[in-house]
């Protein structure tokens, strides 16, 4: 694909460099000479020196033959206006980043519409988010977001006192909105049938729409984890989306901030959590507040800073530490302190821009199944030979089982077996690795809509 890349900083570089290591021709713009100088060193692109808000300079990068033009600057307005220009120049498609929760929380007023984005994405939201999931559910072994992060997919060890146990699939009273999509057991995963059961010390493959994923992760494992104490240290944007995704009673949130006036901020903006005026990482604030307690100590502020505050906090008890680090030459001192999950903003921009990209084609899944099951995300092409059967008619052969989908509106959900099968629609598959090209075919994966 030829993609246009507006913005050199961070994020964009993360991307440039994600895209051009996937093999996709990537042209930059920047008006600053030092960065397109240095990205153009470094990485197999193009650069172009200007203001991509420019429609000569959108000209000059091929903006009507792109495949995409995404807008990755640090200023929301100036990323909605690039896109609004390139898609008014016939850009096939436009993603826009935006930081602000105005753009992205509005439901009066459709940003995206207006300014003719395809799709809005913030960084900060996404690794938040990604947080969260693994904060609420600290026993699974994987994790996936599907759909704008509105689905979920999981992989977790059946508890041997779990309801489950024992009980075949169809009489399990399974909540409206999730299904359980595989069952490994010995280390082989399969496609389960309505009358297979689980054991302990199996592991289930569970997908289920946000709002139903607690109900339905209980009928596998104990489901009681009582009220989690998080400690988070900064509290720049990231902060904020991480607080109100957790926002409820199953966690106790302790935000500590040195700028006065941000913490003053952040105490009117998040009435629900404790915001304190300090730093957590200075030995009196750590044991004052007793945070060798807490059950995830989270820093959002610089690399050192995050290094140096988890590091304390890992020594001193806690066993869930969690750093934001931006740049990868802090990995090494992080796994010799014993810190060998961090989280990263331009890693989460990287992800979200590949599944915009993919999502009118097909791209695998990995990080669920080994050798014996395949994780798809696609779109049904207009030659699918399946189209307009429902999922309840399509047999067994292939074995294929829809886990999720997307209505002409862009919702997401879980799919019963009434779903017929449209081109067009965008869906996340799941079939054997023998018979994966087989259900592609089926379904016209990437085909003409």
């Amino acid at each position: 694909m030829d993609i246009i890349l507006c913005g050199g900083g961070d994020i964009g570089s993360a991307v440039a460099e994600m895209l051009t290591a996937g093999g996709e021709s990537v042209t930059l713009i920047d008006p600053d000479e030092k960065k397109t100088r240095h990205l153009n060193d470094r990485l197999d692109i193009s650069t172009i020196e200007g203001s991509a808000s420019s429609a000569s300079i959108l000209r000059s990068a091929g903006v009507a033959q792109a495949d995409a033009v995404i807008a990755t600057t640090d200023v929301d307005e100036v990323n909605l206006v690039i896109c609004d220009v390139a898609a008014s120049l016939g850009a096939a498609r436009t993603m826009a980043r935006v930081d602000h929760s105005m753009f992205l929380q509005d439901e009066q007023f459709d940003y995206a519409a207006v300014f003719s984005v395809d799709r809005l994405f913030s960084p900060d939201r996404a690794m938040a988010s990604a947080m969260a999931s693994r904060l609420r559910n600290p026993a699974a072994l994987a994790i996936e977001h599907f759909a704008g992060n509105e689905i979920e997919l999981q992989q977790i060890t059946v508890d041997p006192q779990a309801q489950a146990i024992g009980q075949p699939l169809r009489t399990l009273a399974m909540p409206q909105g999730a299904r359980l999509a595989a069952i490994t057991r010995d280390g082989e995963a399969s496609l389960p049938s309505a009358d297979a059961t689980v054991e302990g010390g199996d592991v289930v493959t569970l997908v289920a729409e946000r709002k139903v994923f607690s109900a339905m992760r209980q009928l596998f494992s104990k489901g009681v984890y009582g009220q989690q104490s998080i400690a988070i240290s900064g509290g720049p944007p990231a902060a904020v989306w991480l607080c109100r995704f957790l926002k409820g009673r199953a966690f106790d949130i302790r935000l500590f901030e040195v700028d006065r006036e941000r913490a003053e901020e952040l105490g009117e903006k998040l009435d629900w959590i404790t915001v304190i005026n300090a730093d957590p990482a200075q030995p009196e604030v750590f044991d004052e507040e007793q945070l060798h307690r807490a059950d995830a100590f989270i820093s959002m502020r610089s690399d050192e800073q995050n290094m140096l505050a988890c590091a304390y906090a890992k020594r001193n008890g806690v066993e869930n530490v969690m750093p934001v680090m931006r740049h990868a030459e802090f990995m090494p001192l992080l796994e010799e302190l014993g810190i060998d999950r961090t989280w990263n903003p331009c890693d989460a921009a990287s992800q979200a821009i590949s599944r915009f990209l993919h999502c009118h084609e097909f791209e695998r899944i990995d990080g669920f199944f080994d050798n014996t099951l395949e994780l798809m995300r696609l779109r049904v092409g207009c030659h699918a030979k399946l189209i307009g059967q429902t999922l309840a008619s399509i047999g067994d052969e292939p074995p294929m089982l829809v886990l999720a989908s997307e209505d002409d509106q862009g919702t997401p959900f879980v799919p019963g077996g009434g779903l017929e099968i449209a081109a067009g629609m965008h869906m996340i598959v799941l079939s054997t690795t023998a018979k994966a090209a087989a259900v592609r075919k089926l379904l016209d994966a990437g085909g003409p809509r």
